[in-house]
């Protein structure tokens, strides 16, 4: 069990890293709404964007992350 939870933690940091190529904005978004829970307003304001930007960035991030873990 606990070698599969290292394996999906390895997986999901290389999926970031992957993702950083594609679009470094997308990881900070990611970074901050999940692993810092912060609100889109709060993410917009710390990056200098819009709130629909930050829902954008957001589903095209869990997309394209969804797509490189195979879910």
């Amino acid at each position: 069990r606990r070698s599969s939870d290292l394996d999906e933690i390895l997986a999901v940091h290389g999926a970031l890293e992957t993702l950083a190529k594609i679009d470094p904005r997308l990881v900070q978004v990611v970074e901050m709404r999940y692993f810092a829970g912060l609100s889109d307003t709060d993410i917009g304001a710390a990056l200098g964007i819009n709130e629909r930007t930050v829902r954008r960035d957001w589903a095209r991030a869990r997309l394209l992350l969804a797509d490189m873990l195979g879910r």
